[in-house]
């Protein structure tokens, strides 16, 4: 009996006694941690403070990357984190406590609650080229209207790299809300023709349909889908406006110039050429189409639906497209009696014609003779610039730049643009951007600088040299923590709204 009762009180007297071990042993480990002599503690406090605010002296932006200063800043502040939980009765931990000391130049609760914060943002803004417009297109200093134009490029890359669902809930002004839907819808439906463009469409108020299903058709026309089902989608969607219609005939000539165009890309023609010839050296077939590529009878198009009463947008497109072709004379007197955005389109359009055909000299004085405004000259003469850089003809695209910033200051970032996106664009050439190349352009508004990036970004023939493409730099430039005017992180933003009323 005495046994079984030993056995039985066994298990209890095992878990008393590991107890008792536990408990010793967490006393004995207090004991030591309060019994570190004082000398030594406040010499590990002191080492983790320097530490810390070394990190934050040494490493700092134009000289590091965002990616390696958030690191090692957040490893600054676990140093301080350290010190105040085990070593507050030190000096170095009082003085902290108070709020004495700094982490170089910002104090403990500016590092903590806004550096930190800043800096997570500017990291994210070199991670992708769509990242960085994003923060750069609606700083207080970018304009209006380039901020827009920005906005138009980003929601067309999330689409175009497959992040619709991101584009839909991007944040917009008001008065962008349908301009960013139109640019959804016609990047989907061109790129992917999936279903998303139409249930938009479909879920439109009565008042945006008929601009959203425009946008709709222009993206499927572009894409090649055939006559026949576009006219069907268009008595479906039909309006008084006819803005459908306006949408088909915009998609239709897009098609239609780039086919012109493509007979002269000797860099297009180059890559089809080495991937046949790769393929021949592999051994594989390249089948060809089932179907022949969709063509449109544009002239005939806009007979049928603007003939007799023609929209001014139509007119417009219409008369762009004879240009491109180099038929001046009829396209001229279609936009006599439009506004300079027409006409505008017309000359770039012939520009881009003199240009294909190897005719553009830099010597043109058209835009100075189709009876635009000084603002609208400025404009069309970028579109000479642009199409000059396009045909590797840079020295006049240069001398032209310079002249245009010297007469029309105020569209100097604009210039800069169009010298650029002629180069990332051009049937020479490829072109190869590296990490110097964006950051030092001498563009002062930071949605040009955007846009710009995403004209790269969005082109053909975009090619790096190197694994940069100047992202810390281009951050550093436009973005910096060191401004005094620097905007609010938007972490600190979707904070403050997450704990607001």
């Amino acid at each position: 009996m005495f046994q079984t009762l030993t056995a039985r009180l066994q298990p209890r007297a095992l878990t008393v006694l590991a107890s008792a071990i536990l408990t010793f042993a967490a006393f004995t480990a207090g004991c030591t941690k309060q019994t570190e002599p004082q000398p030594v503690r406040e010499a590990e406090a002191q080492r983790l403070y320097e530490r810390a605010d070394l990190f934050v002296k040494k490493i700092g932006e134009g000289e590091y990357s965002y990616d390696y200063i958030n690191f090692h800043y957040n490893q600054a502040l676990k140093n301080v984190d350290r010190v105040l939980s085990a070593y507050p009765d030190t000096v170095v931990g009082q003085k902290l406590q108070r709020g004495e000391l700094k982490l170089g130049k910002f104090t403990l609760d500016h590092f903590r609650n806004a550096v930190l914060a800043q800096l997570g943002d500017m990291k994210e803004a070199t991670e992708t080229p769509v990242n960085c417009a994003i923060y750069l297109h609606n700083l207080p200093e970018a304009n209006r209207a380039e901020s827009r134009e920005a906005l138009g490029q980003i929601l067309e890359t999330l689409c175009r790299m497959v992040r619709s669902d991101e584009a839909l809930i991007f944040p917009t002004l008001a008065e962008d809300k349908t301009f960013a839907k139109e640019t959804i819808i016609r990047t989907v439906s061109r790129y992917l023709q999936d279903g998303i463009s139409l249930s938009l469409v479909q879920g439109a108020a009565e008042n945006e349909q008929p601009i959203l299903a425009g946008a709709y058709l222009e993206g499927l026309a572009v894409g090649g889908l055939k006559l026949e089902n576009i006219e069907d989608l268009t008595e479906r969607f039909k309006s008084p406006t006819r803005l459908v219609e306006l949408g088909v005939l915009r998609g239709m000539i897009e098609r239609e110039g780039q086919v012109y165009r493509d007979q002269y890309d000797k860099v297009k023609k180059e890559r089809e050429r080495a991937a046949l010839q790769a393929a021949k050296d592999t051994g594989k077939t390249i089948e060809p189409p089932k179907e022949a590529p969709v063509r449109y009878d544009v002239a005939a198009y806009y007979t049928a639906k603007f003939g007799t009463d023609p929209l001014p947008g139509a007119v417009a497109a219409l008369a762009s497209f004879k240009a491109l072709q180099g038929q001046l004379d009829e396209a001229r007197p279609l936009v006599a009696k439009l506004d300079d955005s027409a006409k505008i389109a017309v000359l770039g359009a012939y520009y881009e014609h003199l240009g294909l055909v190897g005719q553009l000299t830099g010597r043109e004085k058209l835009h100075r003779q189709f009876g635009l405004s000084p603002d609208g000259v400025a404009r069309a003469q970028m579109k000479l610039v642009e199409f000059l850089a396009q045909n590797a003809k840079y020295a006049e695209a240069d001398a032209l730049q310079a002249a245009g910033t010297a007469e029309f200051p105020q569209f100097r970032d604009q210039f800069i643009r169009a010298r650029w996106r002629g180069r990332f664009y051009s049937r020479e050439e490829l072109f190869y951007l590296d990490a110097k190349t964006i950051p030092n352009m001498e563009i002062k508004d930071p949605a040009v600088c955007a846009e710009v990036l995403l004209d790269w970004f969005l082109s053909p023939n975009r090619l790096l040299r190197g694994t940069s493409w100047g992202g810390d730099a281009i951050i550093f430039k436009y973005f910096s923590m060191q401004r005094e005017d620097r905007p609010t992180s938007r972490q600190l933003l979707n904070k403050d709204k997450k704990s607001g009323p």
